[in-house]
């Protein structure tokens, strides 16, 4: 066999803050791989980009304000989105692939919101878009489920895929201290934005399971149909009071296959049993859990954002790229994405669950009598019930947990609670996944 020299391949790259600059300080001595243009928001910034050991060296690397000048550059074959944001990147995308550019991008916002007119696009252009970045940083998931386990017939995915969410609730659990305070941290620490509340709402973690699922279960998911809920009400107390039950509070998102042929898929708070693998992720850390019908549960834990991991998943879908392009024109199969039809979600008030529930009322007799009348109504039967003392108002604290139920009679259920006058508060409400 006669082995050719592979071809160099140039990339135009949109984006030179964090992950780009990462990007680049990896791929100045790339053998394959040059880098030919890098769209900037301005020139007069002086640049010094280092190399992957940290040499540091004037760059030579022409800069450019504008992007549409990049990503129509005939000679670049690859362009490497490292935007963020929904704006401009998916004109900016769009226009690369009506070019007959391959694209690779860290942008979880841009695939899990337009992703669907954004591969189908690339196929018919017959290009193809590499995303490895845009769900769990360094966590290599998506390219284990299109390729080490595409035999498998997936059931569940399941995961902590927010960094910022789950140091808060590590350091809460560790150190005994409030959410603010936590957060307060994070931001310092620069684990945590300015504005935190794409993490702390849940919907950073949204948009990682609706691309997961997607790629799991080969339907496209609107990112408005899943269910998201953020850690904002969560508590020192709830934390402590899982584990005293042997749970652990995660925000944990979740996908599932229902045998009718849904899909439920959500983001919230839950409580999930010290022996699970997510028990263990601790941290800014990452981890997923994956069930297939040939490889059973497997779990994937890692560092899920910041320059580094970030950078190694972008350069491994770039070295993917290099290597097809040198040999072949055409997309490869299982980097293409075929399936169009749009998923059937389980309505978050049909799924069934068990239940935390932390209430405040009145201290007096016939007030767990009540409780328990109005949930005997509605078909919710309890597990466990604790008294927790008496406040300072004089109003006592009460926790329960509940055995398996519909989302739809609980709510129900806690309407009802609402409307007693001797039910002060129904201060929380968590969901335990069992």
């Amino acid at each position: 066999m006669v082995l050719t020299k592979q071809k160099t391949i140039q990339i135009g790259l949109l984006g030179a803050g964090v992950v780009g600059s990462g990007i680049i300080k990896s791929l100045l001595n790339h053998p394959l791989i040059k880098i030919k243009k890098i769209g900037v928001k301005g020139l007069n910034k002086k640049r010094d980009w280092g190399d992957s050991v940290g040499n540091s060296r004037d760059c030579s690397l022409q800069t450019t304000t504008n992007l549409t000048e990049i990503v129509t550059d005939p000679e670049i074959q690859i362009i490497v989105e490292a935007l963020g944001g929904l704006n401009p990147a998916r004109d900016l995308v769009t226009l690369a692939i009506k070019n007959k550019k391959h694209i690779v991008t860290a942008n979880k916002d841009l695939i899990a919101t337009y992703g669907p007119e954004l591969f189908d696009l690339a196929r018919e252009n017959n290009v193809q878009i590499q995303f490895e970045a845009s769900v769990c940083g360094g966590i290599p998931i998506i390219n284990t489920l299109k390729q080490t386990l595409n035999a498998n017939k997936f059931s569940k995915i399941m995961g902590i895929m927010n960094g910022t969410t789950n140091y808060i609730l590590t350091e809460m659990l560790s150190k005994n201290l409030n959410f603010n305070d936590c957060l307060n941290e994070a931001q310092k620490l620069g684990y945590a934005e300015p504005d935190p509340t794409s993490d702390v709402s849940g919907k950073d973690a949204a948009y990682k399971i609706a691309i997961l699922s997607s790629i799991a279960f080969h339907e496209r998911i609107k990112i408005n149909e899943v269910y998201t809920e953020g850690i904002e009400k969560i508590t020192l107390l709830d934390i402590l009071t899982a584990e005293e039950l042997g749970y652990r509070l995660k925000l944990i998102a979740l996908s599932k296959k229902e045998d009718d042929g849904k899909i439920d898929v959500r983001v919230h708070p839950a409580f999930i049993k010290q022996t699970n693998p997510l028990a263990s992720v601790l941290g800014v850390n990452n981890g997923v859990l994956v069930e297939g019908d040939l490889v059973g549960e497997l779990t994937l834990i890692g560092r899920g954002a910041g320059q580094s991991p970030t950078t190694s998943s972008v350069i491994g879908d770039l070295n993917l790229l290099a290597a097809q392009l040198s040999y072949s024109r055409e997309p490869h199969p299982q980097f293409v994405c075929h399936h169009t039809e749009y998923a059937k979600i389980k309505p978050m008030k049909d799924t069934v669950n068990c239940y935390f529930l932390r209430l405040k009322t009145e201290d007096k007799p016939g007030v767990v009598g009540q409780i328990g009348t109005i949930f005997g109504s509605h078909d919710v039967s309890i597990n466990a019930f604790t008294q927790r003392g008496i406040n300072h108002d004089d109003t006592a604290s009460i926790t329960m947990l509940t055995h398996k139920v519909k989302e739809e009679k609980i709510q129900n259920a806690i309407t009802e609670l609402k409307k007693a006058n001797s039910i002060k508060q129904v201060e929380n409400l968590i969901r335990v996944l069992e």
